[in-house]
């Protein structure tokens, strides 16, 4: 189960993960209409491990705008919370095993690196149906 809150200043406003509002089953489509703090952001750098250089290149935001801005708009929340998605998916499934997974190369990938799919939401797709077959356990 995931949780998060809204921030106090503005309710279109995706803040912080916490334990103060869970999610419905609609709850990433609701909060992918939000803009997303930096704060938000960072935090999803720490669940993921990635480094910033490269998650940057994985959102519709340049490095400079991530450090010149503190709030971002909807196109880059719902890109942060796919992604977020995929790790809390995997990490929940696998435990911490689940980032060597995602920086080794796959030969059901094509021979790439599952973490080469979040560039897009078809990629973000394919990872997430991969790992519920893999949880359960269904190779084929």
């Amino acid at each position: 189960m995931y949780f998060y809150t809204v921030s106090n200043e503005s309710k279109n406003i995706v803040n912080d993960p916490a334990e103060a509002y869970q999610l419905q089953e609609q709850g990433y489509f609701q909060l992918a209409e939000r803009a997303i703090s930096k704060t938000y952001i960072k935090r999803v750098l720490e669940v993921t491990k990635i480094p910033l250089n490269e998650f940057i290149l994985l959102i519709p935001i340049s490095i400079d705008t991530y450090k010149r801005k503190s709030i971002f708009n909807p196109s880059v929340t719902e890109k942060v919370l796919e992604i977020e998605e995929v790790y809390k998916t995997g990490i929940a499934a696998f435990g911490d095993g689940f980032y060597s997974w995602m920086n080794s190369e796959n030969l059901t990938l094509g021979g790439k690196k599952p973490k080469e799919l979040l560039s897009n939401s078809f990629g973000i797709r394919k990872l997430l149906d991969l790992i519920g077959r893999l949880e359960h356990g269904v190779l084929a």
